[in-house]
């Protein structure tokens, strides 16, 4: 499977979590793309079978960059080009109580949108509680943003991407749903 993570990094922490999900896609035979909002087209992501969204909370919603990609996606939407691709997101905030939940569901509602299939975290996976919502990889950075990902949210973010690879290659590999 092709995955791609589209992210927005203001002080590293997202791209922290990116390579961790990266990380355990790769374990999983995936082959990924890292890249930023701002250096990736909407059409890009039609070479792909998973795309993960990862953003800062930025007011209790999702950074403007990332938010500015998105828009660009409304030919695809048109087409229903993305559909059956499976979706994934992540976010990291100041505290639990940032955000992230509302950050997590505005990026899921466009993924949704976009026809994609979403995978979320289970409760039985390790990092969930501490590192990880049902929604995704959550990391608490402080106010400031002096924190950086917990120990609980990086193992979450290997776990998570493991999880994407396992469904992709269930649902799109084994149901031959192809691009």
């Amino acid at each position: 499977m092709k995955a791609i993570i589209v992210y927005v990094s203001s002080y590293g922490h997202v791209e922290q979590m990116a390579g961790k999900i990266m990380q355990g896609l790769e374990e999983e035979g995936s082959v990924v793309k890292l890249t930023k909002a701002s250096d990736i087209e909407a059409e890009d992501l039609l070479k792909y079978d998973i795309v993960i969204f990862g953003s800062p909370v930025r007011m209790g919603s999702i950074e403007h960059n990332l938010k500015a990609f998105i828009e660009k996606t409304g030919g695809l939407w048109l087409k229903a080009a993305l559909k059956d691709r499976i979706g994934g997101v992540f976010v990291s905030g100041g505290n639990y109580n940032s955000g992230v939940e509302l950050t997590q569901m505005a990026l899921y509602g466009t993924l949704l949108e976009l026809g994609m299939i979403m995978v979320g975290f289970v409760n039985d996976m390790p990092g969930y509680g501490h590192g990880a919502n049902q929604w995704g990889p959550v990391a608490k950075v402080g106010l400031d943003g002096s924190e950086g990902p917990s120990d609980e949210t990086l193992t979450a973010c290997v776990e998570y991407g493991r999880r994407l690879a396992r469904v992709a290659r269930e649902i799109r590999g084994q149901n031959n749903i192809h691009m």
